[in-house]
């Protein structure tokens, strides 16, 4: 597989973004967003989706160029229309919203209609834990999953994530299905099967071949029915709280994912806790949990922990390996801008 340097990778972004008229200045804060998530090993949203994303740009899903504006302020409580603008960007801009929200009254949330794929969840929530902040975000989607005991598509994948700072930040991005379809995608690229049981095949038995659930979409609810009764309940609270499409209205009323609904919550954890006193309980809780005894499966971590692995692995190897399909996808969105 080629390996492209970052400086590749947001050069060539920024230059298919710009051909589409999109201002130079958004353009590269845009295409640093795709970028920061495939070098912290996101590689599913900040390569995979890129051709996805263009595509959705050219058939008018996506308004490049449409700001996200505040439509209802009830104190610590915004109700914002993105205006059916690129997902990252109205993730960054509305994080921060949140986060000045909470710096005024400890807790600030941010209710999101119109807008789009976020593209990576964590990267919002990553970004109030690096402030000192503690973030919790949901967003919904088309009807992609069945519901426990349907076969057919009538939920969202919905992930809930959360992160809270600290050294290194922990950060969980969870999507409401066994394994996100950006995920499914890389087990089949790689051509490998899925380390647990993932979904359905055609004959309704349990199976890790991701190949076959890329094809008949039959994945399966994380923890199973609390998996996908999670994801109907945040559906209905993203609803309510936005005042935006749920999944039924994103997947019947329109042709593709587009104008789904988010929200993004920041807490000052500098109101909540003294803050040797909160470095103190965090360090406790994280080496607790690392003193486990290790099972046969392998070592005990906490999630975000390997963050900084993949970016010194990316700094070392000169850039990213991108998988060959992908890059041509991308140069080809390149070579037709141009």
């Amino acid at each position: 597989m080629p390996i492209v340097s970052l400086e590749e990778l947001h050069s060539t972004y920024e230059t298919i973004l710009v051909s589409r008229g999109m201002p130079a200045d958004m353009a590269s804060r845009l295409a640093g967003g795709f970028v920061e998530m495939a070098n912290e090993g996101v590689y599913s949203h900040g390569i995979n989706r890129f051709p996805v994303f263009i595509g959705q740009v050219d058939k008018g899903q996506i308004q490049l160029n449409a700001i996200p504006e505040c439509v209802n302020s009830m104190g610590a409580l915004e109700q914002w229309d993105c205006q059916y603008g690129p997902g990252v960007l109205n993730g960054l801009i509305c994080a921060d919203r949140a986060m000045e929200l909470a710096r005024e009254y400890g807790i600030g949330m941010v209710g999101m209609r119109h807008s789009n794929h976020w593209m990576r969840g964590g990267a919002y929530v990553l970004r109030m834990a690096r402030q000192g902040f503690a973030g919790i975000a949901a967003t919904n989607s088309i009807a992609v999953m069945p519901a426990w005991g349907g076969k057919d598509h009538r939920i969202g994948t919905n992930p809930l994530i959360m992160a809270i700072a600290g050294d290194p930040p922990v950060v969980v991005d969870c999507s409401m299905s066994q394994y996100s379809y950006g995920q499914l995608q890389n087990y089949v690229l790689a051509d490998k099967e899925l380390p647990v049981v993932g979904g359905y095949d055609d004959n309704g038995e349990l199976t890790r071949d991701a190949k076959v659930l890329w094809e008949n979409k039959r994945i399966l609810p994380m923890g199973f029915w609390k998996g996908s009764s999670m994801s109907i309940v945040l559906d209905m609270m993203l609803t309510a709280i936005t005042g935006g499409n749920s999944v039924p209205a994103i997947t019947e009323d329109q042709d593709g994912e587009f104008g789904v609904s988010q929200f993004l919550i920041a807490i000052d954890l500098s109101k909540t806790m003294e803050q040797s006193q909160y470095v103190a309980e965090m360090k406790r809780i994280r080496d607790y949990v690392l003193s486990s005894e290790p099972a046969e499966t392998g070592d005990v971590s906490i999630a975000g922990s390997k963050i900084q692995t993949y970016i010194d692995k990316h700094k070392n190897a000169g850039g990213i390996e991108v998988h060959e399909q992908i890059w041509t996808q991308i140069t080809g969105l390149m070579k037709a801008a141009s």
